[in-house]
């Protein structure tokens, strides 16, 4: 075949990459987030169904513990009454033990059901929810990953925030709801019977609770600092295991331990400050929780002598609201995971519902070729990346006539690789036009963690197995296959690292030419050209 050479230096000059700072738009660190009903942005009828149905199942566990105590309370009254009335006494503990019974079948039945239909419908926003991000990403054009990608942290949110919002979506709802009921139900019924030592009691529960919160934000900051320092003592351990063997080659492993003793120093330092600040925050907490219950029973008892008041009742009063407020805060955690979704969400809905405008991956737009002679043509060909201003062609023109092959000779950043985006259409060029129709098999290919049928069937959906087989036997692959213990099933692991270079790329042109294409172009880098500066493109 005869060769033609071209030089990028006549076409276009080296460009000047512009640095930029890359910024991330975690939502813990920006505090963008999106109001509560915006977690469920993704629901369907089903998912609203669940969530009413675990709201009330949710809302009955709350109510039951209050419920619980006016019952106890009552019995209570009743041995005190009846105990001289043995057959009434006998009938009036068996009718409340049946209370109780009745009250947790419902609680069994209304926990069962809210925690079950709120995981249900986490489980499935979350996976709705990822499957339109991950659509809405696959749509967009080159363009955005090259600009715009970094900021987006696509992984992070696909995967971390996908978690945060199951999290908050599913169980932390269920709870949340289940504890504020509680709270609700408990203080109403305190209100009811005894409402003086209901009043004493919200003066006293803010100082249990700012207690408790206080020990939680203290215990929660060394926690920090110390999972901060674990990390950074594995951190060292992980990079000394990953080149041990240039540890071993300088004799480096009395340093290695020498250093990684001194990183757990600090991690010693900060368990010890924790044990400390966990016993004093404990014993603290529950000394004022005792002290709060001899206050509260020694006022109970002033009602009852003075008949504000009966056994019974006083003691409900005070257990219902003192475990109303624990359940308060017991709600903390749950709302804050709560929080935390609503700002994990807000990256991922704002994703999802971008300008439908914008220009995408998924455009039809172009003139699709009916008939091909066997060449191609760039015409007046003029284009600029948009992370860079410079321009990377300038009315370019060029043929590759059938029979021919072309070798783009250029420094980097000449714009070698960018001819190839441009044929795969990654880009469109800013005037002229390109007539191609191709397929490309790179110099490292791509393959997925999957069998070899699967990866070549990418070529192609819907393809059968005998094309799967005439396009690796054109490929020179077949024979090779055919020596692998599963043959065409085989699993070639994570980015083909059970296959050779060569088994590889054979597999990638199979694949390339189960799409029927014309062309196929192999890409290389020629090892003896010198810096690197030259790379080589073949019609196959």
């Amino acid at each position: 075949m005869d060769e033609v050479e071209l030089s990028t230096e006549q076409v276009s000059k080296p460009n000047e990459v512009l640095g930029t700072e890359q910024r991330s738009d975690s939502t813990a660190k920006n505090g963008e987030s999106v109001s509560f009903f915006r977690l469920f942005a993704v629901a369907d009828k089903i998912d609203y169904v669940l969530m009413f149905i675990g709201s009330i199942g949710a809302c009955l566990q709350g109510a039951a513990l209050p419920v619980f105590f006016v019952l106890f309370g009552r019995m209570i009254n009743s041995l005190g009454s009846l105990s001289l009335d043995p057959h009434r006494f006998s009938s009036e503990v068996s009718k409340y033990a049946l209370y109780l019974v009745y009250l947790g079948l419902v609680v069994w039945l209304s926990a069962w059901t809210g925690v079950a239909c709120w995981t249900q419908t986490g489980e499935r926003q979350t996976a709705r929810l990822r499957q339109k991000y991950l659509e809405s990403v696959l749509k967009k054009n080159i363009q955005f990953f090259d600009t715009e990608a970094r900021e987006h942290n696509i992984l992070f949110h696909i995967s971390s925030d996908a978690i945060l919002v199951q999290d908050a979506i599913g169980d932390k709802i269920c709870h949340a709801i289940c504890y504020l009921s509680q709270f609700v139900v408990g203080f109403s019924l305190g209100f009811s019977m005894v409402w003086q030592l209901t009043l004493l009691t919200l003066a006293i529960v803010p100082l249990i609770a700012v207690a408790g919160g206080a020990y939680t934000i203290i215990m929660s900051t060394l926690s920090k600092r110390g999972e901060k320092a674990y990390a950074e003592a594995g951190k060292l351990t992980e990079e000394v295991i990953s080149q041990v063997r240039t540890v071993y080659s300088f004799v480096g492993e009395e340093k290695a331990i020498e250093t990684y003793s001194k990183s757990l120093e600090n991690a010693l330092k900060l368990a010890k400050k924790t044990g400390i600040a966990k016993g004093i925050g404990i014993g603290f907490t529950y000394g004022l929780l005792f002290c709060a219950w001899a206050l509260l029973l020694w006022y109970a008892s002033m009602l009852v002598r003075h008949g504000h008041a009966n056994g019974g009742k006083a003691f409900t009063t005070i257990i219902n609201v003192v475990y109303s407020g624990f359940a308060l805060g017991q709600a903390a955690p749950n709302l804050a995971a709560i929080a935390k979704g609503r700002a994990a969400v807000a990256s991922i809905i704002n994703m999802i519902e971008e300008d439908a405008n914008r220009p995408s991956k998924g455009s039809h737009e172009g003139i699709v070729l009916q008939g091909v002679d066997g060449k191609i043509d760039f015409v007046d060909v003029c284009f600029a990346y948009p992370s860079r201003p410079t321009m990377v062609f300038e009315d370019l023109s060029f043929s590759v006539f059938a029979g021919k092959s072309l070798a783009i000779v250029g420094p980097s950043g000449s714009g070698k690789s960018t001819i190839i985006s441009m044929l795969q259409r990654f880009y469109d060029p800013t005037s002229g036009k390109i007539e191609d129709t191709m397929g490309l098999v790179s110099q490292e290919p791509a393959l997925f963690a999957t069998s070899i049928a699967d990866n070549i069937l990418f070529g192609k959906e819907g393809a059968d197995m005998d094309q799967i087989i005439e396009a690796a036997k054109a490929s020179n692959a077949h024979s090779f296959i055919q020596g692998l213990p599963d043959g065409y099933h085989t699993q070639v692991g994570e980015g083909g690292t059970q296959l050779s270079g060569g088994q590889k790329q054979r597999i990638a042109i199979a694949r390339a030419i189960l799409r029927t294409r014309r062309f196929y172009f192999l890409m290389r880098q020629p090892v003896l050209l010198m810096q690197n500066q030259s790379s080589l493109f073949s019609r196959r």
